[in-house]
């Protein structure tokens, strides 16, 4: 029987998407950092599919071209840009079948340097305009720090506003962790 942890966020994200990312025409994600969301979706996604990778800090951009290149999977068809997501995302043309935030600061890098819920929910609101039917948008938050605790505080206040007839809007969270785990929360646009 093959396993499929359930350890944490970045792995449940990696399961649920799984069925999905073969299939995706335009992927996002939203928040590069060192590259493990890009490389899982450029390997499973299709040929001619598209993938953006965003992060606000170069050297995250870098980090995750370079993963990408040890891995052979500098064929795919990457758009890496180095900005803020909430200006990023509105350049995307076409409908979004998959976006993912993996929120927070970037781990090996100045954890001063973090993403802030203005910018996290403007692009969440630009990303469910954009989000084609069916499409899925993948949000970990990590409520363990001061600033994580108050990023994922407003996002669940705006997700839980997001319209049920429009999106179901789920959350995923560890309850037998010590301190203050983090939630993964699972956005997918209705038929």
């Amino acid at each position: 029987m093959k396993v499929y942890p359930f350890k944490n966020v970045v792995a449940m994200s990696h399961m649920l998407l799984q069925p999905y990312v073969s299939e995706a025409q335009v992927l996002v994600d939203m928040t590069c950092g060192n590259g493990h969301d890009t490389a899982f979706l450029a390997s499973l996604m299709k040929d001619d599919a598209v993938l953006y990778a965003f992060d606000i800090q170069d050297c995250a951009v870098a980090r995750t071209k370079e993963r990408l290149d040890s891995l052979g999977l500098s064929h795919k068809t990457v758009v890496y840009r180095q900005g803020s997501h909430d200006d990023l995302v509105g350049h995307i043309a076409e409908p979004i079948d998959i976006a993912v935030f993996n929120l927070g600061y970037l781990p090996s890098g100045d954890h001063g340097i973090h993403t802030k819920s203005e910018t996290t929910i403007k692009a969440i609101k630009i990303c469910l305009h954009k989000i084609a039917i069916n499409g899925i948008i993948m949000i970990a938050a990590y409520p363990g720090t001061e600033a994580g605790a108050q990023e994922e505080k407003a996002l669940r206040r705006f997700l839980q506003s997001v319209p049920q007839r429009e999106f179901d809007v789920s959350l995923w969270q560890p309850i037998n962790q010590i301190h203050c785990p983090p939630v993964l929360y699972i956005v997918q646009k209705r038929g």
